[in-house]
């Protein structure tokens, strides 16, 4: 990494933004040091900002940083963004895998829409909503009720809601 400053808060976000060739473990210690930054100074909303560097790893290495955030206990109320050159289907992987995992998580390639999807307030969700899901289905199973849950993709990521298109 050639940056002079790649981690630091402006305007209640923590940005990691590196410049240059990024292998997997800077990746990583970039990751660290900035989910160490957001505990420190209680600023939640963290924006990944990769426009300026070029990955040297794959699509596994996006799952294990998402591992790592999410392993971290980051509290319900932490926003995610990645922010690229390009869309990708890595970095929707990325975003997928922190949602599935419980986290709040999208990919921009727009720096403003970052930022303004960095800064809304969400109510806290439950840390238990996929127990919780699943204890409303097996309720209305016990009562009779067949019950058959279909995957709907109601978001695109990075774009909003379906029904807004």
């Amino acid at each position: 990494m050639t940056a002079e400053r790649d981690v630091w808060v402006e305007g209640g976000v923590v940005w990691a933004a590196p410049s240059g060739r990024l292998a997997e473990d800077a990746s990583r210690d970039l990751t660290r040091r900035a989910l160490a930054l957001a505990a420190e100074t209680q600023n939640w909303r963290l924006l990944f900002d990769f426009r300026r560097s070029r990955l040297t790893h794959d699509v596994l290495a996006l799952n294990r940083q998402a591992e790592l955030l999410s392993q971290h206990g980051l509290p319900s109320i932490a926003r995610t963004a990645m922010l690229c050159r390009h869309r990708s289907t890595d970095f929707q992987f990325w975003e997928r895998v922190l949602n599935l995992r419980g986290l709040s998580a999208a990919t921009f390639t727009d720096g403003e829409a970052a930022i303004g999807w960095l800064h809304v307030r969400e109510p806290a969700r439950p840390a238990s909503a996929a127990s919780d899901r699943a204890g409303e289905l097996g309720q209305l199973e016990r009562r009779g009720v067949a019950v058959q849950e279909i995957a709907v993709q109601d978001h695109v990521p990075g774009k909003g809601s379906v029904a807004d298109q």
